[in-house]
């Protein structure tokens, strides 16, 4: 019954849904239609019988080889004693008629109502395609242009690195020919020769008169020029706190584990054990053997001054 919505579409529409008014109004059309149906069949019987009467009466008039008036005057009087079933007849087949006629007016009607029902709604469909079309169309345009826009903008930041790595490469060649011709100068060259080999002989004179302090001294290092020496001593005052907070918390773990054991914990007055001396903490000690004093064998030359940077013997 619900050919809109189901199987029975023509091949050559594309189904669709209906509103609920529309399918009411289609649900009516049918009933309609099947009630004509079933009158046009039974119309198509009695014209049958009809002609199977009237195919009687040829063949009656065949066998008896009857004339034209005697086949009427036959006729008629069986049309006579027909008349009363006729009569009724006529009338039904009467009736049966306007019936007919009424309801094919209604079928038109209703069909030109389903037909206007159709094309508005077709109507609507083109008219929602069209705008469709037409939002989808300025989305592209506006993505388009937003794109168009956001490549402009890379291709300009692209130029400009190229341009900042130009200059760059530009300018890390200005600066190697700078260094290349500050080196070369011989004289200056010299200088910086000479000083480093003063301050490699005068760090020799200081191993020679400090014997007392150790390898890692940051008074050996070849940055003093380049650290201040402020910072120098505050960067060991924070290594040697750091060191002191380390042996005071492992002091503290040892006591802990050794009280921990049972019976032999340190007492309030005992003396806390001795912490080893660090190897390279502070100045080597006096030792005393025999009544002579071991004086300490001053430090090996660094081989940087008898290097070719240095003067050892001018």
């Amino acid at each position: 019954m619900n050919g809109i919505n189901g199987a029975n579409m023509p091949g050559g529409m594309v189904p669709f849904p209906a509103p609920a008014g529309h399918q009411a109004e289609l649900n009516y059309i049918y009933g309609m239609v099947e009630e004509l149906s079933r009158q046009l069949a039974e119309n198509q019987r009695t014209l049958e019988e009809v002609v199977a009467g009237v195919g009687r009466v040829r063949s009656r008039a065949r066998t008896h080889s009857l004339s034209n008036d005697e086949l009427i005057s036959s006729a008629s009087d069986e049309v006579k004693a027909q008349e009363p079933n006729l009569d009724t007849l006529i009338s039904i087949l009467s009736e049966a008629l306007e019936k007919a006629k009424f309801s094919r007016d209604a079928n038109a009607a209703l069909a030109s109502q389903y037909a206007s029902v159709l094309s508005t709604m077709l109507k609507q469909f083109h008219d929602y395609k069209a705008r469709h079309v037409a939002d989808v169309a300025a989305w592209h345009r506006s993505y388009r242009a937003q794109l168009a826009e956001a490549r402009a903008e890379n291709c300009a930041l692209r130029e400009q690195i190229w341009e900042m790595q130009a200059r760059a490469g530009r300018a890390n060649e200005l600066l190697r020919r700078f260094r290349s011709r500050y080196d070369d100068d011989a004289a200056r060259w010299e200088r910086r020769v000479e000083a480093k080999a003063v301050r490699q002989e005068l760090r020799f004179w200081k191993r020679m008169a400090m014997p007392h302090l150790s390898e890692d001294d940051p008074c050996w290092s070849d940055d003093d020029d380049l650290i201040d020496v402020a910072e120098k001593r505050r960067l060991e005052e924070m290594s040697r706190l750091a060191a002191q907070q380390q042996l005071a918390a492992a002091a503290a773990e040892l006591g802990d584990i050794v009280g921990g054991g049972g019976g032999g914990g340190v007492e309030d007055g005992d003396v806390p054990p001795e912490v080893p001396s660090v190897p390279g903490m502070g100045g080597v000690p006096m030792q005393r053997q025999d009544g002579a004093v071991m004086l300490s064998i001053p430090p090996p030359r660094p081989s940087s001054v008898a290097s070719s940077t240095g003067s050892s013997g001018q």
